[in-house]
């Protein structure tokens, strides 16, 4: 298990779920889904949740919610 895995499942333990923006902020993982795919291939089940929010130009942007199940 890598350092980003090990960081990612502490955090989704601790706080249950985590989205880009929080990865990259508090975890230093710029690309998630590859990092999420990796502990799915090892046996983890988390779940995806689709998320659309506006941006600062009330634009709409989409983005992927991980749950650890």
């Amino acid at each position: 298990m890598t350092n980003q895995e090990k960081r990612l499942l502490d955090y989704l333990q601790t706080n249950g779920k985590i989205s880009p923006m929080e990865a990259w902020i508090d975890l230093g993982i710029y690309r998630l889904s590859d990092v999420v795919f990796k502990l799915r291939k090892n046996g983890l089940g988390i779940e995806t949740e689709r998320k659309s929010v506006m941006n600062r130009f009330d634009e709409p942007c989409n983005f992927a919610e991980y749950k650890l199940l």
